[in-house]
């Protein structure tokens, strides 16, 4: 029987993926908001080697058993990785292609948005992206301005377009290194992708093989990995091979263990309490300043703005509240000029 630990590229087979089942839950739940009318879009952000492309993939794999109306998604993997994808003309093209719509050698943005719109006004049908390595796109100004997510924006805001992206930096740090005025990552979820549960890790190790492993096998290898999903998989295949001697030299293998990962980062797995004062005092206070901004049609501002006017908001709605200000006067006035 072969080594069934694989270690490399994406995982293909969809029998063999293991784990990310909440992740997976939230990504189909944005998605299954379709009959609100309003598609919700999901950032996944984690180092390399942690296994977004293999979430991206198997997500356009399994989506017909996890939609409860499959039939109205399109739902295709995009590697921006792939030279085709390195220019906006054969991106376009090569995502047309996959959704089975109209294209040629030189699709532009305009024919892009009218063929997509096309799909979910006429024939109900909701387009679905996975972008692999998001950064190939903002590294590419040239190939990639700022036009091009303003577009996509605006398809995803019309719930036209679904986007999962993957990448190792949040979109609006992206956009921002990329020196784009886009506010595309703004419709965005964010999923941030670490290491294994212990119960993912155990099921990873616990594959059907004529070389089976024991808890303390087990144990071990989750000790060793800390559960980072490429480096458990290549601890698995030495002690696999080790599997097959009269004795298991442990020491043996977790010396070539160390040269094998080398390259691997380490993953900082930060408390999940981490990411509440991120929430508190930037995230919630620009989303409220994005949204009156948007109120006012003014879509080009930058986050920076859009937080200060947040907050703004927040201190004049608290100083309402507490009595620190009294609107009577103004609504008065407001009233008699209004007779």
């Amino acid at each position: 029987m072969p080594n069934p630990f694989a270690f490399g590229g994406r995982i293909t087979d969809p029998g063999h993926f293991v784990g990310r089942q909440a992740e997976l839950q939230r990504i189909f739940g944005a998605l299954e908001t379709s009959h609100t009318g309003q598609l919700q879009h999901i950032a996944v952000v984690g180092p390399r080697r942690i296994g977004k492309s293999s979430l991206l993939y198997h997500i356009t794999q399994i989506y017909p058993q996890c939609l409860q109306h499959p039939e109205k998604y399109r739902v295709i993997y995009v590697d921006l990785d792939n030279a085709q994808c390195h220019t906006l003309e054969g991106l376009l093209g090569f995502i047309l292609k996959q959704l089975g719509l109209s294209y040629n050698n030189h699709t532009t943005l305009a024919q892009f948005q009218k063929e997509i719109e096309l799909l979910r006004q006429k024939r109900e049908i909701y387009a679905v992206l996975c972008l692999d390595e998001f950064e190939h796109l903002t590294k590419r100004k040239e190939q990639f301005p700022s036009e091009v997510f303003e577009v996509w924006r605006s398809l995803g805001s019309g719930s036209n377009l679904a986007f999962v992206t993957a990448s190792q930096t949040p979109l609006g740090e992206l956009i921002q290194q990329g020196n784009l005025t886009s506010t595309f990552h703004n419709i965005f979820t964010n999923i941030s992708l670490g290491v294994f549960s212990d119960d993912e890790a155990r099921a990873l190790l616990a594959k059907n093989t004529d070389r089976p492993f024991n808890e303390s096998d087990k144990s071990q290898l989750i000790e060793l990995t800390e559960k980072h999903p490429a480096r458990l998989q290549m601890a698995a295949q030495l002690l696999y091979e080790e599997k097959g001697k009269l004795t298991i030299d442990w020491v043996k293998l977790k010396a070539e263990y160390k040269k094998q990962v080398a390259h691997i980062e380490p993953v900082n797995v930060k408390p999940r309490w981490s990411h509440i004062p991120q929430t508190i005092f930037i995230t919630f206070p620009t989303s409220i300043g994005r949204f009156e901004l948007e109120l006012f049609k003014n879509n080009s501002a930058s986050d920076k703005t859009a937080l200060v006017l947040g907050w703004t908001t927040l201190f004049l709605l608290a100083a309402v509240l507490l009595g620190w200000v009294n609107l009577e006067p103004f609504v008065m006035a407001w009233v008699n000029k209004g007779n």
